[in-house]
């Protein structure tokens, strides 16, 4: 709100003093994300949670938004002749990382997933002049909107499975041993992880990862190589470590075989990359991979 005052009403010199504010306001996250730590328990109906995973997901998404906003200062004061509203997303979407990072319901990820998705869209046709981002823009939007129906339809799944959107409500019904159809929660499981595998640039929903990244501006490429991709496996991990010990032996076969295919797969075509940006893309995928290895791992050790 600040950011979106301050670029109506300051003209002179205006990039230098909305980047200033921009830094203001990301260590003041980071300052309040410190003083919440000793602060653990659920709020707002049980739908969010503040937990040690949290608070190392947040510090991640505060350090990636403040690197972001520190290598755009110079490139969109000489690119874009100053943007005010490039700031404003880049928080809008940190801020629906953090939701999903502390989301205890599957319906608040899902709103958390959109918080951060829909400035990201905006993000990677930014630069309005440049058709390869506009392209970005296109393409990253439409199969975000795809991945989502995924998503959405798992929800579903799962709320048939087991009455309940709440994982709390859910980890408590499996505790007591409550009836639950396994073909539902195996197949919501699995709708919910391509949903959230296309945000993790998990193989093989990693189609659009190399042409959003050359398309978009250098700082947004980075932006979206980090945070997006740490906000889908906070929430990969918080469901999965709720859902393993229901999880056959085949779900888990199949998470490794994607953790194998996307190390693989990411690393050999990093290789014969010539652009800079196609290679960081699939080294991105590469690194999904690894993370991947500690979400079929599980538990504390995975964690």
């Amino acid at each position: 709100f600040v950011l979106l005052i301050a670029d109506l009403f300051i003209h002179k010199a205006r990039n230098t003093i909305l980047t200033a504010i921009s830094f203001v306001g990301v260590i003041g996250a980071m300052l309040l994300t410190f003083g919440n730590f000793q602060s653990l328990g659920l709020g707002f109906g049980n739908i969010i949670i503040n937990d040690h995973l949290t608070f190392y997901f947040r510090i991640i998404f505060c350090l990636g938004t403040l690197l972001t906003v520190f290598v755009s200062s110079n490139y969109i004061k000489r690119e874009m002749k100053g943007l005010g509203e490039y700031y404003v997303l880049i928080f809008i979407s940190t801020f629906g990382m953090m939701v999903m990072a502390s989301s205890t319901d599957l319906i608040t990820i899902f709103l958390g997933l959109e918080v951060m998705s829909i400035p990201l869209y905006v993000l990677a046709g930014i630069n309005r002049d440049r058709p390869r981002s506009r392209e970005a823009s296109m393409k990253y939007f439409l199969m975000g909107a795809f991945s989502t129906g995924f998503l959405l339809y798992g929800i579903a799944l799962m709320f048939g499975a087991y009455g309940s959107t709440n994982l709390i409500e859910i980890a408590e019904r499996l505790k007591f041993g409550a009836n639950y159809s396994q073909v539902l929660s195996s197949a919501g499981l699995a709708f919910i992880l391509i949903g959230l595998g296309f945000k993790a640039a998990i193989a093989p929903f990693h189609m659009w990862v190399p042409d959003v990244y050359e398309g978009s501006i250098a700082p947004v490429t980075a932006f979206m190589s980090s945070g997006p991709k740490a906000a889908a496996f906070a929430a990969l991990f918080r469901i999965f470590s709720l859902f393993s010990p229901v999880i056959s032996d085949k779900f888990t076969t199949v998470l490794w075989i994607l953790a194998i295919v996307t190390m693989t797969w990411g690393n050999i075509l990093a290789i014969s990359q010539k652009n800079i940006k196609r290679m960081l893309a699939y080294s991105s995928i590469a690194h999904a991979g690894y993370i991947m290895i500690a979400l079929v791992a599980g538990g504390e050790a995975g964690l």
